[in-house]
């Protein structure tokens, strides 16, 4: 009687460093599996890759591990297979925390290239562990020295990678008989232009068209996201002075805040305001912009554009009572009849959170948190508790971390600019402007809209 044929899942991986230094890829790693799965009659279900992870640490990133384990507890896989044991695992504690769960649903795994490492025999079992170990050993002693040599590097501002993955606006350049970055005078003038265009229409896919339009470059969308998100552009690396800067640090703090809203413009041409500054009063979720046109004249087909905003959760998914829509009008109206009195009422709460963030900074300071956080790996590395409490807490720490260092930023918060706007005929101005500028004014005045439960407007926070 012939066997059954086995539904087998491929778990690749590979580090930058490794791939840098070696050559191993994940597309060889992937033919080798294909072939071997081929030639043993097995039905390859699944490839499960991790690109750029260490097998010793970080198991909480490996994404394609955990979704390889959850279809091994839904039925779905017999055996892995994997090129080598290190592929897999270079972590005593690690792999056996993975290997309980396999235990526990029947499926095998396959070193491929390495027979004589199993759990089924003695002596493979035995080579396991050996393996493991020395690999385990072998990593974190690779893993230090390049640490420190990287950190020392990144301390004295010398240049660590190559000219290919160098930023817009950058290039290798020689200082004191060392080799940094500096600034290109071909392409610097494009990075200010960048910045300088989208402070002033805070929109994305404007920005990218203008810079494609104005210098006929390949600028794509996602390079604008990286120029947007990379410190470099505030003459930092991991939080070490690295090379010349093209934004203050306040200019940096404000190009975050911005770049995070969601900005919209449909094709139809309405042009939302207030994109992702409300959220449902009931269930929390950022309220979706949604319109429509409606005739006002039969004889010349004019149209007049409504502008709403509504939760999804209620509209679409039906999981959420909160049925009402916010017009954008009447939303504006407030804001251009009550933004002194409004800023006041800020003014006040503002204050009162700050003294809270002054008690909790006493309380846990980040210092007292990072070695929370030690602790916290340390227990897992030891398996004194399971994954489930270790993320939940792992993700409860790092946002407390968080929080701690907004609010460090929001004690320094200079507020001078909107008293001054405040002070002025603003109301008439703001009538004079374009649809897009007076988006770009109310997204570099207000930080978010709260509302009550009937959608009438609560309070209104300030940038």
């Amino acid at each position: 009687m012939s066997e059954k044929i086995k539904r087998c899942a491929a778990y690749i991986r590979v580090s930058t460093a490794e791939q840098m230094v070696h050559g191993k890829s994940l597309q060889a790693q992937r033919e080798y599996l294909e072939r071997f799965a081929a030639e043993h009659d097995m039905n390859l279900v699944g490839v499960y890759a991790d690109e750029g992870k260490t097998a010793r640490k970080e198991l909480k990133k490996r994404k394609a591990i955990h979704a390889l384990l959850e279809d091994v507890k839904a039925g779905k896989i017999d055996v892995i297979i994997f090129w080598r044991l290190d592929r897999w695992f270079r972590n005593l504690s690690d792999f056996y925390k993975v290997q309980d769960v396999l235990d526990e649903y029947g499926v095998r795994w396959i070193s491929v290239s390495e027979p004589g490492i199993n759990m089924e025999t003695r002596d493979g079992r035995l080579q396991l562990n050996v393996v493991l170990s020395i690999g385990q050993n072998e990593v974190d002693t690779t893993s230090e020295r390049i640490r420190f040599v990287n950190e020392a590097s990144i301390r004295q501002g010398k240049l660590i990678f190559g000219d290919s993955n160098m930023p817009l606006g950058y290039k290798s350049g020689v200082i004191d008989g060392r080799k940094c970055m500096v600034k290109d005078p071909e392409t610097e003038h494009m990075v200010n232009d960048v910045f300088q265009y989208f402070f002033t229409h805070q929109n994305k896919s404007a920005t990218v068209r203008y810079m494609q339009d104005t210098y006929g470059i390949d600028f794509s969308y996602s390079m604008l996201r990286t120029m947007l998100s990379s410190e470099f552009y505030k003459g930092t690396y991991r939080g070490f002075p690295y090379c010349p800067a093209y934004l203050t640090g306040a200019q940096w703090d404000k190009l975050q805040k911005i770049s995070h809203n969601n900005v919209k413009l449909t094709p139809s041409g309405r042009l939302y305001l207030f994109s992702g500054m409300m959220r449902c009063p009931l269930c929390g979720q950022k309220l979706a912009a949604t319109g429509c046109s409606s005739i006002i004249n039969r004889k010349t087909r004019e149209k007049r554009t409504y502008c709403y905003y509504r939760c999804n959760k209620a509209m679409i998914d039906h999981v959420c009572q909160n049925r009402h829509r916010m017009s954008q009008n009447l939303v504006e109206q407030y804001l251009l009849d009550n933004l002194s009195e409004e800023y006041k009422r800020y003014q006040i709460r503002y204050g009162e959170i700050q003294e809270q963030m002054r008690k909790q900074k006493k309380s846990k300071s980040p210092e007292k948190l990072r070695k929370e956080l030690d602790r916290l790996n340390l227990l897992f590395q030891k398996d004194r508790i399971d994954w489930e409490y270790y993320s939940k807490e792992y993700d409860r720490i790092e946002q407390e971390l968080q929080n701690l260092h907004e609010a460090v930023s929001e004690s320094h918060r200079d507020f001078s600019h909107l008293e001054e706007l405040l002070c002025t005929d603003f109301k008439s101005m703001y009538l004079e402007l374009t649809p897009e500028n007076r988006r770009a004014f109310w997204r570099s005045t207000i930080a978010q809209i709260y509302l009550n439960e009937d959608f009438t407007i609560k309070c209104v926070d300030f940038l």
